[in-house]
């Protein structure tokens, strides 16, 4: 096969490639929302949700210390807010005490909530073991508890503080907590039960104890629990189950310290398993709910180590688990914030404009695409293919990434169309040229490309160093995300226009035509008498 072959297969699979991308089967898989391609809007093309908050300050706190406040919670905003992959939010500080958040593409105030203000607190725990099996709420009850194992106890030496006891549902059903009195049972919301009046169902709730291991700092061996103060990094993942689902997780990394402590807990929960695999599990409880229980069991790597790295199940949804994930890993607030509003945020351009704007598009390249044809007949007629294999390369890229179209972003889609054609118009012209001197169709083809690519190269170059200066005035002089997605989305299209204009441009020319085209030079935009001039070159 030819090279011009190869690269028109090559154009092909791209482009069947975005296409899937742009379908709902690409969407699904990629966990993009659905509609409009799967493309994320901005607040003024679809809305979002908005939430207003205030500083919660002593009285006698000046007004600098607030505004030092204020900004550090808006940096850490920022920075749970980039992680979840929301692209161009509006977070403002409203005077020196109030912040405003607006976020596009969430449709629920509870969700933005969640992603603004809370932090997850995840435990991990084990089945405690009464000796012969597993410890349940039962054994407690009537003190039956010979050779249980005391490695997870908190609080005062043999107490069994901390303690969760899960029904067969894993549904928490008692809890213990120390009081002034010695033990105290008390329920999922808190309140004191009395252990004469527990029934029997409740009774075989298995006992869930903190995981524990021993770390030694300065010299100093402590025992500590294993939770998510030791993780480094967490974020949302897939894998196959079968050939028609896909499980989503949590995936989790731990520092030195987490990961020497989670190997000790495995170590002791892999050797439960002569009991039965029930008592081989290893609880994860976010916020003290039970995500999951995956079993542990002996590592395929040496019998000493599992890993720096582990992951969360729980049925989640793509959203849920990259939520989780922020929650895990961004830390709390730097201070208190109080919500004084929040609400749901339509369209701020409205639907109308958008179908509007979209008309305007269409018409446009309708203009353009008859120009071409016009004009430069049947090159023209391969431009405006190209064309329209370059936007459904850039919309895919857009998805991808994945970019919040506002309506900056699609002046800057737009812009960079006009600019692929111009790439297009510049090599047409040339060969025009080439041919009126009196070179046959394949020289005058190949010295179009090659003399059109350095005026194209530089003016693309001097496109991307506006653009980058756009992007760079737009994150850190005004913070204006409008500034900074035009920037973005014309950098894509001009990168894409150049692979457009002299790949695929000419790949399409060169398949699309052949030595009967010598003879037909009117179809190239070249007047007949041209034709009778040719020769070779």
């Amino acid at each position: 096969m030819s090279r011009n072959g190869w690269l028109l297969l090559l154009i092909l699979a791209l482009l069947g490639t975005s296409i899937w991308i742009l379908s709902s089967s690409g969407t699904s898989v990629l966990h993009r929302q659905q509609g409009n391609l799967g493309l994320r809007l901005g607040l003024d093309l679809k809305g979002g949700v908005q939430v207003v908050y205030t500083g919660v300050f002593s009285d006698n706190t000046s007004d600098a210390q607030k505004s030092f406040d204020i900004d550090a919670a808006i940096s850490s905003m920022q920075k749970r807010i980039d992680k979840y992959g929301v692209v161009e939010p509006v977070i403002q500080k409203l005077g020196n005490d109030r912040i405003l958040v607006q976020l596009p593409g969430i449709g629920d105030v509870d969700e933005a909530r969640r992603l603004v203000e809370q932090t997850a607190f995840l435990e991990f725990r084990e089945v405690e073991m009464n000796g012969t099996g597993p410890a349940t709420l039962g054994d407690y009850l009537s003190e039956n508890r010979t050779g249980f194992f005391e490695t997870g106890d908190i609080g005062a030496e043999g107490a069994p503080i901390g303690r969760e006891f899960v029904d067969s549902n894993g549904q928490p059903v008692v809890f213990i907590e120390e009081s002034d009195s010695g033990l105290k049972y008390v329920d999922v919301d808190g309140n004191a039960i009395d252990p004469t009046a527990i029934d029997a169902t409740m009774k075989t709730g298995l006992s869930w104890m903190p995981a524990v291991g021993e770390v030694t700092r300065e010299g100093v061996t402590t025992t500590v629990v294993l939770t998510g103060a030791y993780l480094t990094d967490a974020s949302p993942q897939t894998s196959s189950q079968s050939s028609v689902t896909t499980e989503i997780s949590v995936g989790i990394k731990w520092n030195s310290e987490g990961t020497d402590l989670f190997n000790q807990v495995a170590q002791r929960i892999k050797n439960k398993g002569s009991y039965g695999t029930s008592q081989r599990a290893l609880g994860i409880f976010l916020d003290n709910e039970l995500l999951s229980a995956p079993q542990v069991f002996p590592t395929t790597m040496t019998e000493s180590s599992y890993g720096s790295s582990a992951s969360i199940t729980g049925n989640f949804t793509w959203n849920e688990a990259r939520t989780l994930a922020v929650q895990l890993t961004s830390g709390a607030l730097p201070i208190s914030l109080k919500e004084l509003f929040s609400s749901n945020v339509s369209a701020t351009l409205g639907a109308d404009f958008v179908h509007k704007a979209l008309a305007a598009g269409l018409v446009g390249f309708l203009v353009v695409a008859l120009f071409m044809i016009l004009y430069y007949r049947l090159p023209g007629v391969i431009a405006i293919l190209a064309l329209a294999v370059y936007a459904i390369l850039v919309l895919a890229i857009y998805k991808l990434i994945p970019v919040t179209m506002t309506l900056a972003g699609l002046a800057g889609f737009i812009v960079s169309l006009g600019m692929a054609v111009d790439a297009n118009v510049l090599i047409f012209e040339r060969m025009k040229e080439e041919l009126r001197a009196g070179r046959t169709l394949k020289a005058a083809m190949d010295a179009g490309f090659s003399r059109a690519w350095l005026a194209i190269r530089d003016s693309n170059i001097s496109t991307f160093i506006a653009c980058a200066i756009l992007y760079w005035f737009g994150s850190s002089i005004v913070t204006s995300p409008a500034v900074k997605g035009f920037a973005l989305t014309l950098f894509i299209g001009v990168a894409v226009s150049m692979f457009s204009a002299i790949v695929s441009t000419r790949t399409f020319l060169l398949s699309f035509t052949g030595p009967w085209a010598t003879k037909r030079l009117t179809w190239f935009g070249v007047e007949a008498k041209s034709e009778v001039e040719a020769k070779d070159a």
